[in-house]
């Protein structure tokens, strides 16, 4: 009896591990009818928009850094780095959202994040321009 209930905790936690999602999300997409300066700008804006706060900027390298406050079950905000390059008259955002220490995204705030950030984006980009 007691390797029965083993067995089904066993099988419990392995299905809880399996539902955790990784800590890093990312997300990256190509911009065509904007100019670097545009996005680089709307980027900004959209950072404000959904409550993080810059910590580090850098527009030659096309690098901005953001944090939030913490959310339940972190001890460390969560990190938004975005990048932004221009190339042949594309302009290309990879969005990023990571933990500082160690810690499992169980309730997906990560993906949340990057939806966020992109959504606020392309609404900047839209009004503005």
């Amino acid at each position: 009896m007691k390797k029965l209930y083993v067995i089904l905790l066993i099988l419990m936690l392995l299905a809880l591990v399996s539902c955790i999602q990784q800590t890093v999300k990312t997300e990256s997409r190509f911009l065509d009818d904007y100019t670097f300066e545009e996005v680089w700008k709307a980027s900004i804006r959209a950072v404000n928009d959904i409550e993080f706060t810059i910590d580090s900027l850098d527009k030659d390298a096309g690098f901005i850094g953001a944090e939030s406050g913490p959310h339940i079950g972190q001890d460390a905000p969560p990190r938004l780095s975005i990048m932004i390059t221009e190339a042949r008259g594309r302009v290309y955002v990879n969005c990023k959202v990571l933990q500082k220490e160690e810690f499992i995204d169980v309730f997906g705030h990560g993906r949340r994040t990057i939806r966020k950030f992109m959504v606020a984006l392309n609404r900047n980009l839209d009004i503005a321009y």
